[in-house]
């Protein structure tokens, strides 16, 4: 790949920094216009909410709706607290709100409070006035350090001990118990409880309740709220994820977020995880979201990051996960960008959807410990039983007589040579361990108003079913500072995450040795793996991989070391105008070796010792220079961002092998290798954008969102190398219109919004549109030659994915109910594929683009409901659902391409065409297929049926419940779906190979109606029926539906006075448990990666222990 590498890398050098100056030119001009027109009106006096009212003795409520109407502030109360309002009489021009709500409320019994557009109503309480001669005074502030008036501060367990606080959040109690637990509760406040511990005076910093709508939501750079949201963002939090003792933060999102499929691939440690937002929408590129970590890109295409094979590459998603590497504790939350208008801001990169993780950051306040301990075990879940000893060897000798063939110790040395009363449970043997977890937790943060930290460090180990003690282990830090200069102009944030992991796997999933014959001779004499038996050795009998404990004495060892980290400095020109830069750069770096000693390698054999080694390193850097503008004009709300994105993604690794080695004592280091071979890698992706978004928000009812964004994308030729995408999003909070209020008071919140927008995909791999070359061990007089691998192909194009959406969003009884549904419509076209070519271009194909249409439509739902909310008691539910269908709407000449048995019209992409399984016949006992040619025999032309494995509906369900200081959650995880089952991977009943224990419903007699025909063992009828046909078969598909208890938690929290006595604010006990059981009809072992020869799901359980001082 040197002359690929080198010609690539001038190229794109060369178009990198002239787009580089382009760019940086483009947005300089842009910045100087937005600077001079605001610069017009920048030192005018500011913008204040003026109010003109001409009212005489009307109502509050008459009252509170003109304001609204005229303002476009919103009041929230109660109707009963404002019913003995005096009349209003007022003649005010021109005025202040403020001096307006002053006015109107002079007298009254209700008071008020602003936040953002919403103004608060509450009734006025009678104050309590501090005195100093008193046991005890106080003040309550907020977040910011405000004080917060009309708060009751009463003593737990006495009610007569109570006050309110005034104005300045002051409150005074008087003859106090010596062990007084206070409860702090208000109406906008989270109720908090806190201890006295004998102190005269005391400041109590509250958090303010904010109602689930107007929750912080992270979108595309930026803040938003489900209220005013115009896209689809699911969000998946900090408490959900610590509820779950996972060490791979997707692993923490399975089933909670509409519209989001995620598979495990295996139960191994660091194993991946498929990820699909919505649908496949690619017929051979990436279908894989976009990643981002506190605003640096992450793992691209979510490739594994492993170079050398071990446990994990088995699976269907092969290889180590690289979000094994995110400490799921250092998570604040992570949003899923769904739809166009959440997504297209993004680009090509956003094609596939978005995952957002954002990480946690200190907040002001004094200064906060907190360490979290715990510890559990883990064990496989559902799995297939085995035949045991007396069944297997009756099989066998059960398929000899079905064959008419007399066995002998050549064809059945387990039944002549071997002890034939020696049994291993091999399954419980492998796979039958218990796996031990670990896992400790400590951060440090506070602050000030203006500079904020946190500091924190973690550790997990976990080990592994298989009988060994090889583990993985990770240590992370998380570091974070805010500032904010004394004048709020300036801001400085910088946080990273580090983490420096080993993972010691085996070489090879055990779980895939199970099918070992029950009485197979395992350990020699002296403990070491046996080879042979009875003179005959196992791979004579065509055993591969001969004796599965052989991986005792093979080691691979992965050293994973990764950083991300981000920088954000903002300054504000003038009022309402900002600009920033975001800074981003991730490093990962790995180190592997993987041995072969001598004692695992069959004698038998002419291999000797052998080593392999691995290093590479993946580098990112990003910068994203950036614009906002936000101002209020009368009812109009305005953000304008403008931004522009260089993002570098760079991969060198290379690989030696060393063979031949003569003693064992010299496999780390490659001098001893009799022959070594190397290869190395290389390559560069460069990506550049400019972006831009609108955003509208008119009186809090109608909502407008567009966004835009030009790519250049390194990866295409000169003449494809830009394209344009973009999106609109609108809503209307129609629940706002006065006569909604009038005519349905039972919907308190109600909002329609639809988007429509175009993105890209460019995950095709680098370097594919220029001419490639590599190596040949073939020379050319003398002379080493080059050979080619690609073939030039400028005009390798993006391909476009059309999203579109509608939803309707609604909260009713009182606020007790949210009800979403949402229709997504996306339709991928322009598909990149493999075109063949005449052998005589010395290529079997080239990439081109065809106007194939790939269709993705469904329907998403989601509720969330408050069953029941006192003060000891609550009882909260989650449900989610997604409806969803994909299916290939066109493919030009498909039934004359290499694709015609690959793909097919009107069906999902997962469609396989199979063979059509009728019955075992009742005479013979041999299955049957249908013979769809009528030509006699079973071939290519037979395979009429058609199976998908597409989901039909999946999603989740949560129920939490609170009882005083206990806390219980139930979440349940379900998918209606079609799997490959346990014939799928199938060998021969009645063959030297150990079976599930459901074989035994066989046929056995003419006139046997069964599922399963005769066992047998030699080439013949059944033995064709079995290998050839039956696995290519609907028979090899089945109901793979399954409702799981993915995850229990329940938690208690000690009481203030035992806190207390250890000195702590906060101390809680806790037991975690997942994927605690399955129900399910699936005939297999695990209905998710659906394969009894990989490691399941397992169940793990800790306990713990959590501290806040």
């Amino acid at each position: 790949m040197k002359d690929a590498r080198t010609t690539a890398a001038m190229k794109n050098t060369c178009w990198y920094q002239g787009q580089h100056q382009l760019f940086v030119l483009y947005i300089m001009k842009l910045l100087l216009m937005i600077i001079i027109a605001i610069s017009l009106q920048g030192f005018t006096k500011s913008y204040s909410q003026n109010i003109t009212l001409s009212l005489k003795n009307v109502s509050l409520e008459k009252v509170f709706s003109e304001i609204e109407r005229q303002s476009g502030f919103h009041f929230v109360y109660l109707k009963e607290e404002i019913e003995n309002g005096k009349p209003v009489t007022v003649e005010v021009k021109d005025k202040e709100l403020k001096t307006v709500l002053d006015l109107c409320l002079a007298g009254q019994p209700v008071t008020y409070s602003i936040h953002d557009r919403y103004i608060s109503i509450k009734l006025r309480e009678k104050i309590i006035a501090p005195n100093p001669d008193s046991g005890l005074n106080g003040r309550i502030v907020n977040e910011k350090g405000e004080p917060v008036a009309g708060i009751t501060v009463r003593v737990k367990g006495n009610d007569q001990l109570q006050a309110i606080t005034d104005n300045e959040g002051r409150f005074a109690l008087r003859n106090l118990p010596t062990e007084a637990l206070l409860l702090i509760s208000g109406a906008e406040m989270e109720t908090l409880e806190t201890t006295v511990n004998g102190k005269e005076f005391i400041t109590i910093r509250v958090k303010t309740k904010v109602s689930d709508l107007d929750q912080v939501v992270i979108m595309a750079y930026g803040e938003t709220t489900r209220r005013f949201n115009t896209g689809n963002i699911g969000k998946v939090t900090s408490e959900d994820i610590s509820k779950q003792p996972v060490s791979n933060p997707i692993a923490a999102l399975e089933g909670r977020v509409p519209g989001l499929l995620i598979t495990q691939s295996s139960g191994l440690n660091g194993a991946a995880f498929k990820t699909v937002i919505r649908g496949q929408n690619s017929l051979l590129q990436g279908s894989e979201p976009f990643f981002i970590v506190d605003g640096v890109p992450f793992a691209p295409d979510n490739a594994m990051i492993n170079q050398l094979t071990n446990a994990a590459s088995s699976g269907p998603i092969p290889g180590l996960s690289p979000f094994g590497l995110i400490n799921p504790a250092d998570i604040e939350s992570i949003e899923i960008l769904k739809d166009a208008d959440a997504t297209a801001i993004y680009g090509s990169r956003g094609a596939n959807g978005v995952i957002i993780i954002t990480t946690k950051k200190g907040k002001s306040g004094k200064t906060k410990l907190s360490v979290n301990v715990h510890s559990g075990s883990s064990q496989v879940t559902r799995t297939m039983d085995m035949l045991g000893l007396k069944d297997y060897l009756a099989m066998r000798r059960e398929a000899f007589a079905n064959d008419g063939v007399t066995p002998t110790a050549s064809s059945a040395p387990d039944l002549f040579l071997w002890d034939t009363t020696r049994y291993t449970d091999i399954k419980q043997e492998l796979i039958g361990g218990i796996a031990k977890n670990t896992d400790a937790q400590v951060s440090l943060s506070g602050g000030t108003n203006s500079t904020q930290f946190l500091v924190a460090a973690g550790y997990h180990k976990q080990t592994t079913v298989f009988p060994t003690d090889l583990a993985d282990k990770k240590a992370s830090l998380h570091f974070n500072i805010n500032h904010t200069s004394a004048n709020k102009r300036f801001g400085f944030s910088f946080s990273g995450l580090y983490t420096a992991n080993k993972n010691e796997l085996t070489v090879s999933d055990l779980t895939q040795y199970i099918r070992r014959p029950p009485n197979m001779k395992f350990f020699d004499s002296t403990g070491k793996p046996n080879w042979q038996e009875g003179g005959v050795a196992f791979n004579s009998l065509g055993i591969i991989d001969g004796n599965p404990f052989a991986f005792l004495y093979q080691h691979y060892n992965g050293r994973f070391n990764t950083l991300v980290s981000n920088a954000l400095l903002s300054y504000k020109l003038v009022p309402g105008l900002s600009i920033k830069v975001n800074l981003g750069y991730t490093v990962l770096f790995s180190d592997e070796i993987s041995t072969n000693s001598s004692a695992s390698i069959d004698p038998n054999t002419s291999q000797l010792p052998s080593s392999r080694f691995a290093n590479g390193n993946r580098k990112t850097w990003i910068v994203e220079p950036q614009a906002e503008y936000k101002r209020s004009f009368a009812k109009t709300e305005i953000n304008l961002l403008v931004g522009s994105t260089w993002q570098e993604n760079m991969m060198n690794s290379s690989s030696v092998t060393g063979t031949g080695y003569s003693n064992d004592i010299f496999l780390n280091s490659l001098a001893g290798a009799a022959t070594i071979t190397a290869s190395n890698n290389f390559s560069q992706y460069r990506y550049t954008a400019i972006f831009g978004r609108l955003n509208l928000n008119h009186g809090g009812k109608y909502l407008l969102n567009i966004t835009s964004r030009r790519d250049g994308s390194s990866r295409f030729g000169p003449a494809s190398r830009y394209s344009n995408f973009g999106a609109a999003g609108g809503g209307w909070i129609f629940s706002n219109e006065g006569f909604w209020k009038k005519l349905f008071p039972l919907i308190s919140f109600g909002k329609l919004r639809a988007s429509y927008g175009i993105t890209g995909n460019d995950q095709i791999g680098d370097y594919r549109f220029i001419d490639t070359w590599t190596t040949s061990s073939a020379t050319y007089g003398g002379t080493a030659s080059l050979n080619p691998t690609g073939l030039f192909n400028p005009d390798y194009a993006w391909e476009m994915n059309k999203k579109a959406e509608g939803a309707i969003e609604l909260e009713f009884l009182k606020n007790r109910v949210f009800l979403s549904i949402s229709y997504f419509n996306n339709r991928c076209g322009n598909q990149l594929v493999n075109y063949t070519l005449p052998i005589q271009t010395g290529f079997s194909f080239i990439g081109k683009n065809l106007d194939a249409v790939i269709i993705n439509r469904g329907t998403e739902i989601q509720i969330n409901s408050k069953n029941i909310r006192t003060p000891s008691f609550s009882w909260t539910t989650v449900f989610n659902i997604t409806f969803s269908k994909n299916r290939l709407a066109e493919f030009p000449g498909l039934s004359t391409s290499s694709y015609a048995n690959t793909f097919f019209i009107d069906k999902s992409l997962s469609t396989k065409k199979v063979y059509r399984f009728i019955q075992v016949n009742p005479a013979t006992g041999i299955y049957e297929f249908e013979d769809a040619d009528r030509s006699g025999t079973i071939n290519s032309a037979d395979k009429i049926a058609f199976v998908s494995t597409d989901p039909d509906f999946y999603g989740g369900l949560q129920n939490t419940i609170s009882f005083k200081g206990f806390q219980f959650d139930i979440f349940f995880e379900y998918r209606k779906q079609t799997g490959r089952n346990y014939i799928a991977n199938l060998q021969a009943p009645g063959s030297m190979v150990n079976q599930p224990v459901i074989v035994l419903e066989r046929w056995q007699h003419p006139g046997d109606i069964k599922q399963i025909q005769r066992f047998t063992t030699s080439p013949g009828p059944a033995f064709t029926a079995i290998q050839n046909y039956l696995i290519g078969s609907d028979a090899a598909y089945a109901n793979a539906s399954f409702v799981r208890c993915k995850n229990i938690s329940l938690a208690y929290s000690l009481p203030g006075t035992w806190c207390k006595k250890i000195h702590a604010e906060k101390a809680q006990l806790y037991m975690l448990a997942q994927n605690v059981f399955t129900v399910t009809r699936y005939k297999g072992a695990d209905p998710e990666n659906q394969n009894m020869f990989i490691l399941p799901p397992l169940r793990t359980i800790t306990a713990g222990i959590s501290f806040d001082f």
